[in-house]
C-alpha cells in the first residue's frame, strides 16, 4: 500500500490494529480453525514418525502432501468469514460481503482520498472498537503474537513504516524427484488425499515417507 498509494499518508496500518479489532479476531480464529489444528500435527509427526524439520526434503514432502488441503480450508474458512453476521452498535447485522456491495450501492465505487472533515487528533481515535480492546481472548491473542510493542501508528501525523518489520521468509523447497517419480507417488496417496483427520494425516505422511525412501535408495 505504501508502494501504490504513496509512503508517509497512512494507507497501511502499521503495529497492532486497535483502529481493526476485527482483524485481530479474524487471526483468533485463523489460529484457532486451522492454524493451531495444523500446528498440532506436524509436531506429532516430527515427534513420533521420522518428520524432520532440517531435512529439505522432508519440508519438500510435507508442502506436497498438506499445503493443498490447508489451503483449502483457509479458503473456506474466508468465505464462511465473508458471509457472517457481524453486531453493528445502532444499526442492523450485516456480513462483511453485505456491507462491502450494498456500501458500493450507496456510497458509489471508493477511490484513495483521504476524509478532509477530521482532524490528526479524530483520525487516531477514528473507528477503534474500545470494547473490544478489553475482551480477554483478544488481548491474549494480540500478546502471544505480538511481543514487542512497536509504539509505532500509521495515523497521528500519518507515521510509517517502523523500524524494525516482522518478516518470515518463505521458500519454496525443490523436489528431490522427477515427474515420472512423483506421478508414482501420487498413484500411491491419492486414497487419503486431502484427508485432515488426525489418523489419515499420520496415515497418508508414513506411507508417502516410506515409498519416497524407497525412491531415493
Amino acid at each position: 500500500m505504501e508502494e501504490h498509494c504513496g509512503a508517509r499518508r497512512g494507507s497501511y496500518i502499521w503495529g497492532r490494529s486497535i483502529h481493526n479489532v476485527r482483524i485481530e479476531w479474524l487471526w483468533v480464529d485463523v489460529t484457532a480453525q486451522v492454524g493451531a489444528t495444523w500446528s498440532e500435527n506436524f509436531t506429532m509427526l516430527e515427534l513420533h514418525h521420522g518428520l524432520d524439520i532440517n531435512n529439505v526434503n522432508h519440508i519438500w514432502l510435507l508442502h506436497h502432501l498438506f499445503l493443498p488441503t490447508i489451503n483449502n480450508q483457509l479458503t473456506f474458512l474466508a468465505q464462511l468469514w465473508n458471509e457472517h453476521q457481524i453486531q453493528i452498535r445502532n444499526g442492523p447485522n450485516w456480513s462483511p460481503a453485505d456491507m462491502f456491495y450494498f456500501d458500493i450501492l450507496v456510497h458509489g465505487v471508493r477511490g484513495h482520498a483521504l476524509a478532509a472533515d477530521l482532524s490528526e487528533e479524530e483520525l487516531e481515535v477514528y473507528s477503534v472498537d474500545w470494547e473490544g480492546l478489553h475482551d480477554v481472548t483478544l488481548l491474549h491473542s494480540q500478546h502471544e503474537n505480538n511481543a514487542e510493542e512497536t509504539g509505532w501508528t500509521s495515523w497521528l501525523g500519518r507515521v510509517g513504516p517502523p523500524e524494525h518489520l516482522n518478516e518470515v521468509p518463505v521458500e519454496s523447497p525443490q523436489g528431490p524427484f522427477y515427474p515420472e517419480q512423483v506421478a508414482a507417488l501420487e498413484a500411491v496417496i491419492a486414497e487419503w488425499r486431502g484427508l485432515a483427520a488426525d489418523s489419515d494425516i499420520i496415515h497418508l505422511w508414513n506411507i508417502a515417507l516410506a515409498f519416497c525412501c524407497t525412491l531415493h535408495k
